[in-house]
């Protein structure tokens, strides 16, 4: 090949790569000139069939993923992410509908916050994106910041009308050149730990029948709340402290089920039927750690028939305790020392302190008037 060809050859990819280029820039300038004000961004967007969620800016990504009938954080933490922050989050795609066009150039994309994370590191957007099972991407797009006065300089002159000047978010779809400004408002925020629900046991205190410890029972007197078995009110502070932690019980790390040795075990039994025992494990309460088993026992009714409304509730609580084992029992909880030490107590850190005898001190003696031994005399009268 002479040198003449290899110059042909080279102008005619070189045309034929900026004949692609200008292609994809018509169709993205084409596709925002003809979307019109209050058009669906996304139709059809198949909210239910996503499976994957990618969040990125210039400091933070995450990646929420469903696995089974859960979504995960995939970032090495295995928790479970925050159900509503991602059903709002779709929810919002589902509803995203087009708003005013910004006349703005690419340099003017740091001002709205609407530029690739990849591509800039100051002032980026945050780019989001959802997938299908077999990684076909649904959508693509840049969120800037939030609009919060119709009197705000990036908006063009031809942009003041009473349909356009709306509080907002500045936004860019990921294959055009024009940012839009939409009254959809996504409350965002890839930093994995704002995803992560780090709580692995919540239950309502005035659910609890029966707490079996180490050397003790708990049982509920009704209104009276929990009781030791012979009747004996626990210490009220200790009490508080066990319950509320079973209330909202939150570990700090998640890894892959294994055994505890030398392990604790605390029953927890609900009105519902509903029982969990959870199995503790700490090295002098530097690393403490936690598995959870859920199951499910029918009330005792004596011989009352079952009704149609117990048969319900008993299905849903037996369904709860598979739920529960199917994601939480999966894996072993680190805890911090405190959280330890509050549900592994025993009977006599149960127990109120016994009040110290209070010994009478003996009467002092009133000490002897002078005057009651002196003999009386008499006087002469004046």
């Amino acid at each position: 090949m002479n040198a003449k060809t290899t110059i042909i050859l080279l102008l005619i990819a070189l045309l034929g790569l900026g004949g692609i280029f200008a292609y994809k820039k018509y169709q993205s300038v084409k596709a925002s000139s003809e979307r019109k004000l209050g058009d669906t961004i996304y139709k059809d967007y198949p909210v239910n069939d996503i499976t994957k969620v990618t969040l990125k800016n210039n400091k933070y990504e995450v990646t929420v993923e469903k696995e089974g009938n859960f979504w995960v954080v995939k970032d090495g933490s295995n928790f479970r992410a925050k159900y509503y922050l991602l059903a709002n989050l779709l929810s919002e795609i589902y509803s995203l509908k087009a708003g005013q066009v910004i006349n703005v150039r690419k340099s003017g994309y740091q001002q709205m916050s609407v530029a690739d994370p990849d591509e800039v590191t100051t002032n980026a957007g945050c780019r989001v994106e959802t997938f299908l099972p077999d990684g076909k991407k649904v959508s693509s797009f840049i969120l800037g910041h939030t609009k919060m006065r119709s009197s705000d300089g990036e908006m063009t002159a031809g942009a003041f009308s009473m349909d356009s000047l709306f509080v907002g978010q500045y936004l860019r779809l990921s294959n055009e050149e024009k940012p839009m400004l939409v009254r959809n408002v996504f409350r965002v925020n890839p930093d994995p730990k704002e995803w992560r629900d780090p709580f692995i046991l919540e239950l309502k205190k005035d659910d609890i029948e029966k707490i079996v410890g180490s050397d003790y029972t708990l049982v509920s007197k009704g209104e009276d709340g929990l009781a030791l078995e012979d009747g004996t009110k626990p210490n009220s502070g200790a009490l508080l402290r066990l319950t509320e932690t079973l209330s909202r019980l939150e570990a700090k790390e998640a890894k892959p089920k294994e055994e505890l040795q030398d392990a604790s075990v605390l029953s927890v039994s609900l009105n519902s039927g509903l029982n969990y025992a959870i199995t503790g494990s700490s090295a002098d309460g530097k690393e403490s750690f936690l598995s959870i088993k859920a199951s499910f026992t029918a009330p005792d009714r004596g011989t009352n028939e079952v009704t149609r409304a117990e048969k319900d509730a008993d299905l849903k609580a037996a369904d709860e305790a598979n739920q529960y084992n199917e994601w939480y029992g999966k894996f072993t909880y680190k805890v911090d020392k405190a959280t330890y030490q509050k549900l592994f107590i025993d009977e006599e850190g149960l127990k109120e302190p016994e009040k110290a005898e209070s010994k009478e001190e003996p009467e002092a003696e009133k000490p002897a008037n002078p005057f009651d031994s002196l003999e009386e005399v008499e006087t002469d009268e004046a």
